[in-house]
């Protein structure tokens, strides 16, 4: 995970950190949540770096599974109006802890997801302030 970027997120609803220090994926703290896909429902710990979606789960998941998330603290689902510009599901959103937000799609590994932020320019310092340039 050389020049990857591990993200700090929290719930977009609550706004509680969803970081999960005790299960780590790649070294860093993964992302908690609820995963409920049909009926099934578990905990599911995803890796914090962009673009990486190596994950525990407590039930099974396939690409292209449907799935919804839920925050473990308030318990509300995690979801948008927008749609994946790849497959029209859904974007799963999260608050970033140092602003914008990430869009994950809801159509389980179909990778197409990104960043939003208010200020880019604003974001990209502070990018730079925690990460360096690369």
């Amino acid at each position: 995970m050389d020049k990857s970027i591990a993200l700090n997120v929290k719930c977009p609803n609550c706004g509680t950190s969803l970081m999960d220090p005790y299960r780590t994926i790649h070294d860093k703290p993964t992302v908690k949540l609820i995963v409920q896909h049909g009926e099934e429902r578990g905990q599911i710990n995803i890796c914090s770096f962009y673009g990486c979606m190596d994950h525990y789960s407590a039930i099974p998941l396939k690409k292209g599974d449907h799935i919804r998330l839920f925050c473990p603290h308030c318990e509300k689902e995690l979801t948008s109006d927008i749609r994946c510009r790849e497959c029209q599901s859904t974007m799963i959103p999260f608050a970033m802890d140092h602003g914008g937000r990430l869009y994950l799609c809801s159509r389980w590994a179909c990778n197409k997801h990104y960043l939003d932020f208010d200020n880019v320019s604003d974001a990209l310092r502070k990018l730079y302030n925690e990460y360096g340039y690369f």
